[in-house]
């Protein structure tokens, strides 16, 4: 059986995985300090983001009794866009071969969950172009990470293209 994201194999970051809990608290204040005085490390220097590419995921902590999806509570959306403005670097950390990344994209564009086959919650995103001005905002703050902390071409185009296999087949 062929891998889901065969390019996301090439990143060497996935034997281990920095899963960074995101408290309920946090959310309802709408206090991102917590959850920066976790990321901004990762992008500090060369050496870190070398280091962390590829590993981060999360998870919203104190939601288990909403029976919504956490891309569906607006204080967790809010909350999200607030972080991702001020570290928005999720497609160079967040791991590529599970959801993290679709998360990312769930938690900043609309959309809602849709039921699907054997029980399983699917997305449908409201507005494809959305999609597309998020993802592209995005890859532009990742290439600004890449010229501040000198990180090489070809790791951007490794990650350009794992994101683009991984978008792709979910999209389409």
């Amino acid at each position: 059986m062929r891998p889901q994201y065969p390019l996301a194999r090439l990143s060497p970051a996935k034997d281990e995985l920095l899963i960074i809990a995101i408290t309920r608290e946090s959310v309802m204040e709408n206090d991102v300090r917590p959850m920066l005085g976790r990321l901004l490390p990762l992008s500090a220097s060369h050496e870190a983001a070398l280091q962390w590419e590829g590993k981060l995921t999360f998870y919203f902590e104190g939601w288990d009794d909403d029976p919504r999806e956490t891309a569906e509570i607006p204080e967790i959306r809010a909350y999200f866009l607030n972080l991702t403005t001020e570290w928005p670097y999720w497609l160079h950390f967040c791991e590529k071969v599970g959801d993290t990344i679709l998360h990312v994209l769930r938690l900043l564009c609309h959309g809602h969950s849709v039921p699907t086959q054997g029980g399983m919650v699917g997305w449908r995103f409201a507005d494809l172009a959305e999609v597309t001005h998020e993802i592209l905002r995005l890859f532009g703050h990742m290439n600004g990470l890449y010229e501040r902390l000198d990180l090489s071409e070809t790791m951007n185009e490794r990650i350009s293209q794992e994101i683009a296999q991984l978008i792709g087949n979910t999209l389409h």
